[in-house]
């Protein structure tokens, strides 16, 4: 009896042992390929070039506010005087000032003569009613800088942020640098042909030297001060602007944008009934008339456009029309392609992570995303980036990255953030055991 026990418990081990040495002769038999995650399909690229806009305007361009995608162009890279469009840029030194913690918006400025425009004209020379000892707020004087395009105000601002030890010309210069503002020219902060800079007025430049910049250039600008100010959003509503003389005495005026919101506007063709929210016109004999506005459609996207040297430099309307109408031109051919939040991309349903219980992780779009191309097109999207070593992911946590397969025009710089999407995971998995994993290895 014992014999017997002893023999079946022999052939148990046997059977168990020529099971183990058959599953490991799989295992090692079954070819071992290499981990792939996602299909290697080679995806069709879209190419979308901006429209070759159709303007009198010597140049001019379109582009997406939030991404910075070129929409319509016309010469938007050569260079060209921009008269008080240059006012975005020392706009640009005041903030970087405030965001530093250097200065506040309730800190005064004193007035010196650099800037005291009190005995010139103010219909050729724009200017407030502040002379040279006068304290005015940098609020005050940066939104009379920007509603009236007081040029004596810039000259206050831009005096005032220049670093010490530097003329306010290589201040700006310096601002312009950390932009990527290449080939640009600054000489003053109003924007004035150097000899109307009065004491400003670089003595080593020409008379005739004025600043100058490509409209993508402004185009960037207007970029960076919208991101450090969102309120420039408002410009257009402010159809009064106040400041103080004296610490007692306030002066109202009616601003720029009162005489274009109830004169000009209701006079202009506007079919796709755009919105005009700012932000800077430019004007002088040499550069004719100009305008980088920030234009938002009904269903609330928003341009950045730049005309210049459209008209006369006194022209009150024809920037404005043209500006809507590059527009128009725009929207008759482009079409929005959306990526909500929460929504899958294309057909990227999930990411493969082998090291995961879960493997197989269902992600989604972490933010909301929009490319713009010709009506009728369809987009695809590239293969995406991630780590397919993660081991422990968490709900929500970002694992990957795609963008469109989208050949198109962007601002030079344009973050590479605002047209990628992050992909999120949907559910959370620990890491795999090991005999999990080494089945996976085996069996794929």
């Amino acid at each position: 009896m014992l014999q017997n026990k002893k023999h079946q418990v022999k052939r148990i081990w046997f059977i168990i042992t020529a099971l183990v040495v058959v599953l490991l002769a799989i295992f090692f038999m079954v070819p071992r390929h290499e981990q792939s995650t996602q299909s290697t399909t080679k995806v069709a690229t879209v190419d979308d070039q901006p429209v070759q806009l159709n303007t009198s305007a010597t140049s001019a361009l379109v582009v997406d506010l939030t991404t910075g995608q070129i929409l319509g162009q016309k010469n938007s890279s050569k260079q060209v005087a921009i008269a008080s469009q240059s006012k975005m840029l020392t706009a640009y030194g005041v903030l970087k000032s405030i965001k530093s913690g250097k200065i506040k918006w309730s800190t005064m400025v004193p007035i010196t003569s650099k800037a005291d425009l009190s005995k010139e004209d103010s219909h050729l020379f724009s200017h407030i009613a502040i002379k040279a000892g006068d304290k005015v707020s940098v609020r005050e004087l940066y939104d009379v800088m920007f509603a009236n395009s007081a040029n004596d105000a810039a000259f206050a601002l831009g005096e005032f942020v220049t670093p010490k030890g530097e003329t306010t010309q290589q201040a700006l210069e310096s601002w312009a640098k950390e932009l990527h503002l290449s080939g640009s020219q600054w000489y003053n902060s109003a924007g004035q042909v150097n000899e109307n800079a009065f004491e400003n007025e670089i003595s080593s430049a020409p008379k005739t030297a004025s600043n100058k910049a490509s409209n993508q250039q402004l185009a960037m600008i207007a970029r960076a001060i919208l991101e450090l100010d969102p309120s420039l959003r408002q410009l257009s509503k402010k159809l009064t602007i106040s400041y103080h003389m004296t610490p007692n005495f306030v002066v109202t005026d009616k601003t720029d944008y009162w005489q274009l919101m109830t004169e000009t506007m209701p006079n202009l063709s506007n079919p796709n009934q755009l919105t005009i929210e700012g932000l800077k016109t430019g004007s002088s004999p040499e550069s004719g008339a100009g305008f980088t506005g920030l234009i938002k459609d009904k269903n609330g996207h928003e341009f950045i456009t730049v005309v210049n040297g459209i008209a006369n430099y006194m022209d009150e309307t024809k920037r404005y029309q043209e500006s809507l109408r590059i527009v128009d031109q725009v929207l008759a051919q482009k079409q929005p392609n959306y990526i909500k939040e929460n929504q899958t991309v294309g057909h990227l349903k999930t990411l493969t992570f082998p090291n995961t219980k879960q493997e197989h992780i269902i992600v989604k779009a972490a933010q909301t995303r929009h490319y713009w191309t010709n009506k009728g097109v369809k987009l695809a999207f590239t293969q995406p980036t991630f780590d397919s070593k993660l081991a422990n992911i968490k709900k929500n946590q970002t694992v990957g990255y795609t963008t469109a397969a989208l050949n198109a025009q962007y601002l030079p710089y344009a973050q590479k953030t605002e047209k990628r999407i992050s992909l999120k995971s949907t559910s959370s998995s620990k890491p795999v055991n090991w005999f999990v994993k080494f089945w996976r290895d085996r069996t794929k």
